[in-house]
């Protein structure tokens, strides 16, 4: 019968890893076999055993078996041996055979319920189609070069030549290892050939070329490809699973700029490395943030790029390091539990040193002409092998590489643009690419670069284009246009802003990527550069400055959808990225905005109320003063109001509606002394009267800062920890509390009246003793 997707995949698509049970019914949408990634060895050689793996949901199946012929049908019992995410892991061992062909396809069984799978997906029945290994000709092996015992395995992908040899240091660059013909492909096996070694493609006509598909290139010489094992590296990090879209905070990293200027783990090269990110992974872990989103990290021209003009869409950039560094990189962050998503580029390639053009000497990978965007060439998306060429590259970096998930680059572009013809094929692309991140990595997440706020491009495929989630174009517009606005000295929209913090279109909740300021706004090569220097070009760490930016940015941290911040953001960073690194100085000269930054990200992260999806209500728009309010509450039975104020103007007294009746409390103040501020506003705890107010039965006198951000938390569960955590209610005790309350008492702030008497004394500093030697449960 015909399975539709089961409670486990929908569950494992939000991130949660839910077990299927065993009810007589296999979930089609978790089975997945990738012949040339799930063997062992990948390319099996001269009849050799071979070990079949294959994913199915967890606890989906009662038993499972590989169906192998080699002119003899046979079954091999398979096991669960690992678990990935939502997915059971399964292995079955096929033996050795004298044949020169073998086939198999996977049978998989849930009680009464029998299925399999083949290459051309699940069915009822044995399917018609089977992985084949052909040990004479050696087709099963994939594209590229793949080690094997005492050699390596090349393909590549050339029609138009008629011969084709291996050269490189494995035999001093001479033509005596040609490969076959095969079809349009040329495959074949190389003695001695193994990792780390140069090579490149000879094609009949003299046409020296670059594996299409090598996962390292050397630039510096000739652009010779690198064969590499994948199987190589020791991974110290099992078993990640991304949090979900829903709970994430995303960090824009872009490698090359992110390490080693001014910067207390020590110096780097320029550009930064991976490893170098690898060592400073405790800063963002300080930071709080689960998410990293890599500027692309593909093979560009040159030593220094934001990413956009790359060469391939297989080897990661030499640079920056070796394909060992990059797995490096992303074993160490996954170590200190976030996720790591790259931003891809699929539309186009650089216009110089671009080798897949005219790659066997005529135009297989471009039109001709060729069509033209506004950043390179498209790509021939009508071509199959074209499309296999990118969608193949997935189980590449979320397989091998371990990664979590995509940006895609100019999604319009390839999918509904004026700029190309090729509409449906890239549709065909996309759609590829989701389903099958959908079916194999349904724990990871791929975010669209779209600025249409349409519910085409987060739709279920196959009517929309699949993506999970995409760029929330209007909020941006709107959050971007109120802060500069007040900068230039005008009145900010704030119906406008009111009106995006809900989600826009399909960009609502887990599927809006919401920002301020990402690569785009702040990169001089676009002619742009950080807010802060735009505000103030003089004096970029400015009140003003620092107010807007953290304001602007703590909307996007709490408003309704998945919030990311670019590299920098959380020190005030006030130079661009890519030609400048980032300056590891300002985490100390802005140590109030970094604390910010982290106390809030914390809130966010861990408080459900907070996270994507949970409910949100503007109530409060004062378009004369430039104010709004917009309560946040979910499961956890919190419930958050959040105050801005888009002004330059003080509010001592303001009247606010609260929804609910009681005490509250200032969580974040970005005026708070501790953020960097002055201590203008609200804090600690406070009541509300009973006087009707903004559609609520009660209302609250509050003191607003200018440029003010402030997040206020219901009682009881504003206290956190207990009521000596006053200094950063977040569940720590600390010396900041104990200096908190100090100053509180000194003061007599509403903080320090720790019995609500009224009246600061002995009894206030004994409950705030008790309390702090009580400890946080």
């Amino acid at each position: 019968m015909l399975k539709t997707l089961g409670v486990c995949a929908l569950g494992a698509m939000a991130g949660h890893a839910l077990a299927a049970t065993h009810d007589n019914n296999v979930e089609w949408d978790g089975l997945s076999h990738v012949g040339w990634q799930d063997r062992s060895p990948r390319v099996p050689m001269d009849g050799e055993a071979f070990v079949v793996r294959f994913q199915a949901y967890r606890g989906d199946l009662t038993s499972a078996s590989a169906l192998w012929d080699d002119g003899t049908s046979h079954a091999a019992a398979a096991t669960v041996v690992a678990t990935r995410g939502p997915y059971d892991i399964w292995q079955a061992s096929i033996p050795s055979t004298a044949t020169t062909t073998l086939s198999y396809v996977i049978e998989a069984v849930d009680g009464t319920d029998a299925d399999y799978l083949g290459p051309s997906g699940v069915r009822d029945n044995p399917p018609p189609d089977a992985w084949t290994l052909d040990f004479a000709t050696l087709t099963h092996a994939p594209y590229g070069s793949t080690p094997v015992d005492g050699g390596t395995v090349f393909r590549v992908w050339a029609p138009s030549r008629s011969t084709c040899a291996v050269r490189g240091e494995f035999n001093n660059w001479s033509t005596a290892n040609p490969i076959a013909k095969v079809g349009e492909d040329f495959v074949g096996f190389v003695p001695g050939a193994h990792a780390g070694q140069m090579y490149k493609y000879y094609f009949s006509g003299g046409i020296w070329k670059p594996d299409a598909r090598a996962e390292q290139l050397v630039p510096t010489d000739n652009y010779n490809s690198v064969i590499v094992d994948q199987d190589d590296y020791a991974w110290q990090t099992q078993g990640f699973s991304p949090a979900p879209l829903e709970q994430m905070v995303v960090y824009q990293l872009h490698v090359g700029s992110f390490s080693g200027r001014n910067d207390p783990h020590g110096s780097a090269p320029n550009p930064s490395r991976y490893i170098d990110v690898a060592n400073r992974v405790d800063h963002l872990e300080e930071l709080g943030v689960n998410a990293v989103m890599l500027n692309p990290i593909n093979e560009f021209p040159g030593d220094f790029s934001g990413g956009y003009n790359p060469i391939s869409a297989w080897a990661v950039e030499s640079k920056l390091g070796t394909v060992d560094d990059f797995k490096a990189m992303v074993d160490a962050l996954h170590g200190a539990g976030i996720a790591v998503l790259l931003d891809i580029v699929w539309n186009h390639f650089a216009g110089n040193e671009n080798y897949l053009w005219n790659y066997d000497g005529t135009q297989i990978y471009y039109d001709s002409p060729a069509v033209s965007t506004p950043w390179g060439d498209q790509h021939d998306f009508d071509d199959a092998n074209v499309r296999d060429y990118f969608a193949d590259s997935i189980d590449l970096f979320l397989g091998d590489y371990r990664l979590d998930g995509y940006r895609v680059d100019a999604v319009m572009a390839m999918t509904d643009s004026g700029w190309t013809p090729q509409w449906g094929s890239g549709q065909t692309l996309m759609r590829r690419l989701n389903d099958h991140v959908d079916n194999r990595f349904a724990d990871r997440h791929v975010i669209a670069e779209q600025y249409n706020d349409d519910t085409w491009t987060v739709g279920a495929t196959p009517g929309g284009l699949g993506f999970d989630a995409q760029y929330h174009n209007a909020f941006k517009n709107a959050i971007r246009a109120a802060a500069y606005a007040e900068a230039g000295g005008g009145s900010p929209n704030m119906g406008s802003l009111a009106a995006t913090l809900d989600g826009t279109g399909g960009s609502v909740g887990s599927k809006a990527l919401n920002y301020f300021e990402l690569h785009d706004d702040a990169w001089p090569l676009n002619g742009h550069q950080r807010a802060v220097t735009e505000w103030n070009p003089s004096s970029p760490g400015s009140d003003e400055s620092r107010g807007l930016q953290t304001l602007a940015n703590g909307l996007t941290l709490t408003a309704k959808g998945v919030p990311a911040i670019l590299q920098g953001t959380a020190w005030l960073e006030d130079e661009g990225w890519e030609a400048n690194k980032i300056d590891w100085s300002h985490k100390t000269t802005y140590a109030g905005v970094f604390a910010f930054y982290r106390d809030l990200i914390h809130l966010r992260t861990s408080k459900p109320s907070l996270w994507a999806d949970s409910p949100i209500s503007v109530y409060h728009v004062n378009e004369g003063g430039d104010v709004m309010a917009f309560g946040r509450w979910g499961d956890d039975g919190r419930s958050y109001v959040i105050v801005a104020n888009i002004s330059n103007v003080a509010y001592p007294q303001y009247l606010l509606g609260l929804p609910r009746a009681g005490a509250w409390g200032v969580l974040i103040n970005n005026d708070a002394t501790q953020y960097g501020g002055h201590g203008v506003g609200t804090a600690g705890m406070f009541q509300t009267e009973a006087v009707p107010r903004d559609g609520f039965d009660q209302r609250a006198t509050l003191s607003i800062p200018a440029y003010g951000f402030m997040v206020l938390q219901y009682d009881p569960e504003f206290q956190g920890c207990n009521a000596a955590d006053i200094a950063d209610p977040l569940g720590t005790l600390d010396l900041a509390d104990i200096a908190a309350f100090t100053s509180a008492f000194i003061a007599q702030g509403a903080a320090a009246d720790i019995d609500g008497n009224g009246v600061w004394d002995l009894g206030d500093i004994g409950a705030f003793i008790e309390a702090f030697t009580g400890g946080c449960p």
